[in-house]
């Protein structure tokens, strides 16, 4: 009897330190803890002081999602190259000294891009599609009055005063050494730095900015041309609602395919 009753305790116990079951593999309370400091830390660079309990519950089902992932992808033959993590990394998440748990994180949200595009790879999206949505939803394409400029990046002062002094005059600009031209950007007046507005205001096209110093340099900016506020024409808009909708109907793909490998795995949560 009584080897029965300490039978049971050290099975509670062992029990007590299961966090999750996927199929035939535990994870354990400590892999659990381990996997969450490193996402906190070092995916989401945030201090562990101000994780909660329902931060760990809900990190614990991503956790189980990422091993589903993992398995599936190994069963479809996909994987990651280190010349494809590394790139990732330097683009993405910048540090490259992480963890390998952390790596490990990293990767199966690349595994999830990956079978995603497997999935998606005939999606297509009809124009009218395109267009339906566009004039449906006419208010997310709403433009603020904006200014086309032109900007002149200097090395010294003496230098960025001549580029202003011919770009004022309507004068070419001379190719000069230290003078690097950039390309034309759209932005929104409203949004522009006081000093800008200041000295681009009425933003007549032609006017320029006096050398305004940012760090080691000068900025000199002149105005290309300027629009009003209003709509996106739908040819513009045609792009970004494209992205969009296959975003979405990427997202809606993954997560059907997701919803049936889920079925042939045991899951069990001991929260």
């Amino acid at each position: 009897m009584r080897f029965l009753i300490l039978l049971f305790l050290l099975l509670s116990l062992s029990f007590a330190r299961v966090a999750a079951r996927v199929g035939n593999e535990n994870i354990s309370l400590e892999e659990l803890r381990t996997a969450f400091n490193a996402y906190w830390r070092e995916i989401l660079h945030l201090p562990i002081a101000r994780a909660t309990s329902r931060d760990l519950q809900e990190f614990l089902v991503e956790y189980v999602r990422s091993k589903i992932i993992q398995a599936e992808a190994r069963r479809m033959g996909i994987s990651i190259s280190q010349k494809e993590f590394e790139d990732y990394i330097e683009r993405h998440i910048g540090s490259k000294r992480l963890s390998h748990v952390a790596q490990e994180l990293v990767k199966t949200e690349m595994l999830t891009q990956k079978i995603t595009d497997r999935l998606s790879s005939g999606l297509e999206l009809k124009e009218e599609q395109i267009t339906a949505y566009y004039y449906l939803n006419l208010r997310d394409f709403k433009l603020p009055a904006q200014v086309l400029l032109e900007r002149y990046s200097v090395d010294s002062l003496d230098l960025a005063n001549e580029v202003y002094f011919q770009l004022s005059r309507g004068m070419p600009l001379s190719e000069k050494v230290g003078v690097k031209e950039g390309q034309p950007m759209w932005y929104s007046i409203q949004t522009l730095p006081e000093v800008v507005k200041r000295q681009l205001y009425p933003y007549e096209k032609g006017k320029v900015s006096k050398p305004i110093e940012v760090g080691e340099g000068y900025l000199i900016l002149r105005v290309a041309d300027k629009r009003g506020s209003g709509i996106m024409p739908l040819e513009e808009a045609k792009p970004i609602v494209r992205e969009k909708l296959l975003r979405e109907k990427r997202e809606e793909v993954f997560r059907k395919w997701f919803q049936e490998v889920s079925k042939r795995y045991s899951v069990e949560f001991y929260f």
